[in-house]
């Protein structure tokens, strides 16, 4: 008894056996540290197409054997910097899975593999071209109408993807917790903004929306395309902060694409350099990139002849913008020692199309346009465009450009009651002078902007975009004649090289080959850069009185930008030309045998043009005007004597 006794009292002192589930902790360990530790995306001498190999349509393979890996758990912050907008698309579709890889497995997912979850859901793509029509934009005078619709969504709604106007129960119950919600609201600094409709947002605002939207899916990664592009220097170094703090906390990780004239942020640790044929030409930490690209660049130019290909050109852009900006520790306002001084709206002589006597734009709880002018006694803007006059209209995110746009192409409904005058007359008629009508307008101004482009029919044929620039609207079927048809056909020859990437036209003046794919080719089908150029030819091609260009050139392809920037001041009398000292113009085929069926700007038109990066601004441009943040405070106005590329002509200007 005794014994049985100390036998049961010893089993009690006796430790259990612990080995086994020591074991199992070690074994869950082992298994969470394998899954902090696997990268996000893994590709490992792959290379990508569009359609199968077995179509029978242009199919040239994209970023051949390239190696690349995105680590889950690193501090590594990579961005793609290109010439091209489709190829930086292109690799941000490629990280999301998309493309056909070849072979097929040189492509995984390791830590999406342990998560239990797809590229589709854990890896979300922003793209910020024609943007508003995330929002379900309206017509373009809904944009500016005090009331609110039924369909103008607020933010938080926005947000939580509650957008239907007869919400299912399902629906709502798989509408994200109002707590996160809140919670992303104030990581990206949008808490104030709750109960704004979206419609109603501005730029940055805009992208943020877009971003916490993305965010609210939980995923792994985040792919943000071309994420500055449109922005004024302010509100991308406000965008840049932000998206620096998602990147640390890796809730969720970023990956951006960047144009080569983007300020790189200095958090960003490691650059993908692709041209435009989509072949990588350096790879890796920043500054051994930097190091990279200007040795090929050099080692190119010594062995190129006169004239050279324009890719070389633009990887001796993409170094020049990369050194000067990847070393800034942040991405400030430019500066100069030499600001231009405020001054009086430029002198002309010509017709005036646009008068402006004191405008000032009233809503019910704010107020656009409330500025002065030095050399006006009375409120208000005061802005007179003349005939021959080449304006850049200039100002941050949120100043009133896009409104004060809207006033001179009347879409605005406060025009109607504005001090303003286009083309002579009032809006309404008075006693003793009949009214200007909205469609006598639009006959007379050409315009391109995002608006237009979100808004634009996508399903037209080239042909038929061009030819919308004579219709009352892009739908309706054009009234012209057989000089407007060769005048679209010279266009489209023209552009044969951007609107048809896919072939090696010759020069500028096209292949020579038959017009059927002008025909064939959709709107919808063509690249964003693509989109912007057809965009741009529709706003030229009918020579209006005032030809309006906010931010047209954005999102195109730089070699297409130049293109089309000669295209507005010669037509066809003149083309770019790639040689061992930069761009060139020399006279074109055209021009030489007397051929010559559009020409550039003429004296009787005007130009107005916005934008925020000075390689977008046309050489023939001489006046500014400067709106104030806000829209409030003093307007200011001046002259470039010989362009945006005098020395500290741009920076001048945006000095405040």
């Amino acid at each position: 008894m005794r014994t049985a006794a100390l036998s049961s009292i010893r089993a009690l002192l006796t430790p259990p056996r612990v080995a086994p589930f020591i074991n199992s902790r070690r074994a869950f360990a082992t298994a969470s540290q394998q899954v902090h530790n696997a990268p996000l995306v893994s590709i490992q001498n792959a290379t990508f197409y569009r359609h199968h190999p077995s179509t029978p349509v242009p199919n040239p393979p994209l970023f051949s054997n390239l190696t690349f890996q995105l680590p889950s758990s690193e501090p590594v912050y990579w961005a793609l910097i290109s010439p091209s907008s489709t190829i930086r698309t292109t690799f941000l579709h490629i990280l999301r899975g998309q493309l056909l890889c070849s072979p097929p497995t040189a492509r995984s997912y390791p830590l999406l593999q342990h998560l239990h979850r797809t590229p589709d859901s854990a890896i979300q793509y922003v793209g910020f071209d024609a943007e508003r029509r995330s929002y379900g934009g309206a017509y373009l005078s809904a944009r500016y109408e005090s009331l609110v619709e039924t369909t103008d969504f607020s933010l938080r709604d926005y947000l939580r993807g509650n957008t239907n106007l007869n919400p299912s129960e399902e629906e709502l119950r798989n509408l994200p917790d109002e707590r996160l919600v809140k919670d992303v609201m104030e990581r990206l600094e949008l808490d104030q903004l709750v109960d704004r409709p979206v419609t109603q947002l501005s730029n940055g605002q805009g992208r943020r929306a877009r971003i916490g939207k993305a965010v609210l899916k939980n995923p792994e990664l985040l792919c943000l395309d071309a994420p500055f592009m449109g922005l004024d220097p302010a509100i991308t170094k406000h965008m840049s902060e932000v998206l620096r703090r998602l990147a640390e906390e890796r809730k969720p990780r970023v990956l951006m694409s960047l144009r080569p004239q983007d300020q790189v942020p200095a958090w960003i640790t490691h650059l993908v350099y692709a041209g435009s044929d989509g072949v990588v030409q350096a790879m890796g930490k920043k500054d051994g990139v930097l190091v990279s690209l200007q040795e090929k660049y050099e080692e190119a130019r010594r062995s190129s002849t006169s004239e050279v290909n324009p890719d070389l050109i633009e990887l001796g852009e993409a170094c020049r913008h990369i050194r000067q900006q990847a070393t800034a520790s942040t991405i400030t306002t430019p500066k100069t020692s030499t600001p231009i001084p405020p001054a009086q709206s430029p002198k002309s002589t010509g017709e005036p199309l646009i008068e402006m006597t004191g405008v000032t734009i009233h809503y019910p709880h704010t107020t656009f346009l409330d500025t002065t002018v030095p050399s006006s006694t009375s409120p208000g803007l005061h802005w007179t465009i003349s005939r021959s006059q080449r304006w850049a209209l200039l100002g941050p995110n949120g100043s009133g450009k896009t409104t004060l746009l809207s006033l001179l192409t009347s879409d605005h409904p406060q025009a109607y009651s504005a001090p303003i005058r286009i083309f002579g007359r009032w809006r309404l008629p008075s006693r003793g002078e009949i009214g200007v009508s909205y469609f006598d307008i639009q006959k007379r101004i050409g315009q391109a902007s995002p608006e237009v482009h979100a808004l634009f029919p996508k399903t037209l044929s080239l042909r038929r975009a061009l030819e919308s620039a004579w219709a009352e609207t892009p739908i309706l079927k054009p009234k012209i004649g057989e000089g407007e048809r060769e005048r679209v056909e010279r266009c489209l020859r023209w552009f044969e090289r951007e609107l048809r990437p896919e072939i090696d036209a010759v020069g500028g003046g096209g292949s020579g080959e038959g017009m059927e794919w002008a025909d064939e080719v959709r709107f919808s089908a063509l690249s964003l850069s693509a989109q912007r150029v057809v965009l741009f030819l529709r706003a030229f091609i009918k020579m209006p009185d005032l030809l309006v260009l906010d931010e047209a050139f954005s999102g195109m392809d730089d070699v297409a930008r130049d293109n089309c920037m000669a295209f507005l001041e010669y037509g066809e009398g003149m083309e770019v030309v790639y040689g061992l000292d930069g761009k060139v113009l020399r006279e074109s085929e055209v021009m030489k045998r007397g051929d010559v069926v559009v020409e550039g700007l003429k004296e009787r038109q005007a130009l107005v043009v916005v934008s925020h990066v000075k390689e977008e601004v046309p050489e023939c441009v001489r006046e500014w005007i400067f709106l104030p943040r806000g829209g409030k405070g003093e307007v200011r106005m001046g002259v470039w004597e010989t362009g945006v590329s005098e020395e500290g002509a741009w920076e001048g200007v945006w000095q405040v």
